[in-house]
């Protein structure tokens, strides 16, 4: 069963409270609550959100929701001082497993307190459109993209690996993780067209050709970066899919 979620987002002038989403939460010590964070300033931070559990506990801040927080501590696990929930609407089915998809790439790939500015940006896109039902599947190809970037594993579309050499639209190129465009002869299975390619570099995705290269080029560089172990989110949208089949 997929469980509803919630998105939206929030703005404050107080210095003090930092925009944030929850990414996971799981419990700590007899009544504690262990928040990994995505927020505005500071990027991925773990803090310790105190009595959550306990006889007088909060309401669970759910994944999606956006918040304002504010939090102390010199170390690595900080210590919420502060929490406030916004505005509400629900993710369920698709949407919330391509939710659930982003937050694992965070958790997985993404340093703590690594500042990352315009990733919280595509981020918060990324969770409108879903909310819309409008055009998320590049709106998702765009925060992969600024993902890999801010992790110092960008693509370039525009030219060749080594040679340096501008991309040429009706040529056709094989793609290397971590290296990058090789060109080829002639199409393949495996091959990506020149015009495609230079598509993407312009942050042109909407025409469906053009976002299934992006697709299959980003799934290939985002496994080198996860190594061997799947994404449980990725697991639980291939189980719906045979469901819905079955």
């Amino acid at each position: 069963m997929i469980v509803r979620s919630k998105v939206l987002v929030m703005t404050t002038s107080d210095p003090e409270l930092e925009p944030a989403y929850v990414l996971h939460s799981r419990k700590y010590r007899d009544t504690s609550l262990i928040l990994e964070l995505f927020t505005e300033r500071e990027g991925r931070i773990a803090v310790v959100q105190r009595g959550a559990r306990g006889a007088k506990k909060s309401s669970t801040i759910q994944p999606f929701t956006p918040i304002l927080v504010s939090y102390v501590g010199k170390g690595e696990l900080k210590t919420l001082t502060k929490i406030d929930a916004g505005s509400m609407q629900y993710l369920s089915g698709d949407q919330l497993l391509l939710g659930m998809y982003a937050n694992e790439l965070l958790v997985r790939l993404m340093g703590k307190h690594i500042p990352a500015v315009m990733l919280f940006q595509s981020y918060q896109s990324l969770l409108l459109s879903l909310v819309a039902s409008d055009s998320y599947t590049v709106e998702l190809r765009r925060f992969e993209l600024r993902l890999l970037e801010e992790l110092g594993y960008g693509i370039s579309f525009a030219f060749e690996a080594i040679s340096g050499d501008m991309v040429e639209p009706d040529s056709y190129y094989r793609f290397v993780s971590d290296e990058g465009f090789y060109p080829i002869t002639a199409e393949t299975k495996n091959s990506y067209r020149g015009a495609h390619l230079l598509s993407i570099a312009d942050g042109e995705l909407d025409t469906p050709e053009v976002e299934q290269t992006a697709r299959q080029v980003i799934r290939l560089a985002i496994a080198r970066l996860l190594g061997d172990r799947p994404l449980r989110s990725r697991e639980l949208f291939m189980q719906l899919n045979s469901s819905r089949s079955s």
